[in-house]
């Protein structure tokens, strides 16, 4: 929500969103969640987590010698210089870092803590026009919270279906890569995690085959939206698909494996809760 200065003209409201550089406004406040996933931390019901978690950014995360450990508060201050003063990749880095070793060591008394703590960076992200939100652990180039709950709506719908919920973890990892992404990869996991939910809603071996299975095996789908994935698969999986390599890595880009990711965890969504009000599933 905008302020009194910005809704009336005296200080400029945010147009641009921040990819490649993260302001210092941006930093402050990122930093100051983790301010408050510290404080979580040293809550006196919970003697351990925080102690994990330090040793954990020290020796994995910085790579610095066990033995040579400084205090926590020392530790949380090499946090803060990367989320202060670092490249916007290694703040990135590090805020990884800090929610995989929170999921990794809560104690059951912290059991929400990861969630709490990737809902907080993620409003950061929205307010400050960040693009990217922090999905399944890892930082995404996803900008739109309707985006980033498509693909959460997802990995939560394909609880059971193991096949599909792997092909949807490996491309938000490969797209999240930010030393090495591998968009074409992307785009052929976004589109196995569909085949994989259609095969299990219709046994069918191919997503092709699969899509016209659906309305036979109880999953109504509109002819033209049908028509439409039928030719997207073609289109991934024909001679010059991107599946067979036809399509060069440099044809497929971020913009083109998130178009994939975001889509394809709709259409999963969607087929999803068809075949569970029918009993498929």
């Amino acid at each position: 929500m905008s302020s009194f200065s910005q809704r009336y003209g005296y200080r400029e409201t945010r147009t641009l969103v921040q990819r490649d550089e993260l302001d210092a406004e941006t930093r402050v406040q990122i930093w100051n969640v983790v301010v408050a996933i510290r404080k979580i931390l040293t809550e006196p019901y919970d003697d351990d987590t925080e102690s994990q978690v330090v040793a954990a950014l020290w020796a994995w995360h910085f790579n610095e010698a066990r033995d040579e450990q400084p205090t926590p508060n020392a530790v949380w201050g090499r946090v803060k210089q990367a989320v202060l003063g670092s490249e916007w990749w290694a703040l990135f880095d590090a805020i990884e870092a800090l929610i995989k070793y929170l999921e990794r060591f809560k104690s059951a008394y912290l059991g929400s803590i990861t969630t709490s703590a990737v809902g907080a960076l993620n409003s950061v992200f929205e307010d400050y026009l960040v693009g990217y939100r922090i999905i399944e652990h890892k930082v995404t180039p996803i900008d739109s919270e309707v985006a980033a709950s498509a693909i959460d709506d997802a990995i939560a719908d394909t609880a059971g279906i193991e096949g599909a919920r792997h092909h949807l973890g490996r491309a938000i990892e490969l797209l999240s890569d930010r030393q090495n992404p591998d968009y074409a990869n992307s785009v052929k996991e976004s589109i196995s995690a569909v085949e994989s939910v259609c095969r299990t809603v219709t046994g069918q071996a191919t997503l092709g085959a699969a899509l016209k299975r659906l309305a036979n095996a109880g999953v109504t789908i509109h002819p033209a939206l049908e028509r439409a994935w039928l030719a997207m698969y073609g289109w991934t999986s024909d001679a010059d698909g991107i599946r067979h390599g036809g399509i060069d890595a440099a044809d497929a880009d971020q913009s083109l494996a998130k178009y994939m990711l975001v889509t394809c965890s709709a259409f999963i969504s969607h087929v999803v809760e068809i075949a569970r009000r029918a009993d498929l599933i």
